[in-house]
Order: structure tokens, then sequence, then C-alpha cells
């Protein structure tokens, strides 16, 4: 499965870093999660391997990782709209981060976390990777123009990636959090605009469906029986013997 959410406000933004994505799981018996950097935008701002801390909380802020000059034109803050009630409301002004979450069906975690079958965390990272990659093909920002508004591809995202094990009840539950900031490169322009997310939600199920076929190739590779399910998704029907 691939769900998806928009975090709007800052403070929760990195509270759910500090407090979620860096927290380690219980199968994995980890005190801490390391994050990931991952997207050709990820690069052009000089960020690679692990996640640290201050670059990742200085992207919430829409600044820039290394100098911390501001990233894109709209930065972070609140503007006034009418609500339901007729009245002014304080809303946010700025996304900053879309969380893309790749989840394997329920008998994948088992055999992963249960069985202890280590193969298939790292099937699950690289076909959550490879998901990623063509996802990125559809990163866009919006182009305005003589008074109209269009999109324009720029392909490349800045993302990070958490690996994590349970659910929030605490029962296996593998799944790869993808943080996509609001920010894109546009080399037309040349400059950090935010990103448009348009595309990215149209191709969601394209790339879970690219996700499914990776993982399901290495299952199948490892011994593992598939049954596919009419909604898209499968289930593990039998183990590989010992």
């Amino acid at each position: 499965m691939l769900a998806t959410k928009a975090q709007y406000s800052l403070s929760n933004a990195e509270e759910y870093f500090k407090e979620h994505l860096q927290v380690g799981d219980y199968y994995m018996e980890g005190s801490r999660v390391l994050g990931q950097w991952i997207g050709q935008g990820a690069e052009s701002l000089g960020l690679s391997g692990v996640t640290h801390t201050d670059e990742f909380l200085k992207l919430c802020r829409n600044l820039h990782p290394t100098t911390g000059e501001r990233l894109t034109q709209r930065h972070n803050g609140t503007r006034k709209e009418a609500g339901k009630d007729g009245n002014l409301h304080d809303v946010a002004n700025r996304r900053v981060f879309f969380d893309f979450t790749f989840s394997p069906p329920k008998s994948v975690s088992i055999a992963a976390l249960v069985g202890d079958d280590r193969r298939i965390l790292e099937a699950h990272d690289k076909a959550a990777q490879v998901a990623l990659r063509q996802l990125e093909m559809y990163a866009a920002t919006r182009v305005r123009k003589d008074g109209e508004t269009s999109y324009r591809l720029t392909c490349n995202l800045v993302g990070a990636i958490f690996r994590h094990d349970t659910s929030r009840a605490l029962d296996p539950h593998l799944h790869t959090h993808c943080i996509l900031f609001n920010a894109t490169r546009d080399s037309v322009e040349n400059r950090w605009k935010a990103l448009e997310p348009y595309e990215l939600l149209v191709a969601k199920k394209f790339t879970e469906q690219v996700y499914y076929h990776e993982l399901t190739m290495a299952l199948v590779r490892f011994g593992y029986g598939i049954e596919n399910n009419p909604r898209g998704d499968f289930e593990i029907r039998w183990s590989p013997r010992n």
C-alpha cells in the first residue's frame, strides 16, 4: 500500500521527525532510526547518506541545509482565510512536506519480522527506492504567467526515507516513510520553487504497483508463494522450506 499525507504545521512536522521518524521500533531492537536522503533534488543540495537532524529541520523551515538561506520564495507562515462559519481564521500558508508511506501486505511483515527473514527487509527497501525513482519523474512546480497557471515537470525531489517495523499498536508492520519536502529545482527558471503535488498524486497507484512488482519478484526468488488479490495487492500463501 502507498499512503499519502501532507504536513502543514511546522511545529508538528518537527515533532513528527523527533518523536516518530527517528524513534526505534520493537522488532529491530534499535533506539534510533537513521533516515537516508533520496532524490535528485537532495543531491543538488549536497545531501547524501544518513539524514542528519540539523539538515532535516532546516528543510522543514524552508532553509537551505548548508547555507541556511531561504530555499523557496514562500516561507512557512499563516494567512487569513474565511471558514465555513463565515469568520476569518489563521491557516497554514505552506506545506512543510508530504509523507508517502510504503507498506507491504500483512503476511509479508510477519514473514520478515516474526519469521526473521532479513532478505525481505532488503527487498522492501529496494522496492521502495525503485518506486520512488519512478515517482520522481512526476515531480512538478506551478508556473504563473500572463495571469494563467500551468505546471512544469521538474523531475527532482528532496526526500528522506525512514524504515519502521511496527504499527502504533506495536504489531509487526513493516513500512517506510518517504518524506518529500515542499521544494523542487526548476531548471527553466534556475531556482528552487514549491513542489506541486498534483502529478505525484495522480501517479500514486502506478507507484504503488511498481513497489508491489519489485517486492513480489524478490519474494518469488526467495521461494515464497504469492497469491494476487483482485484489489491489486497480494499475500504470501506459503514459505520456502528451510
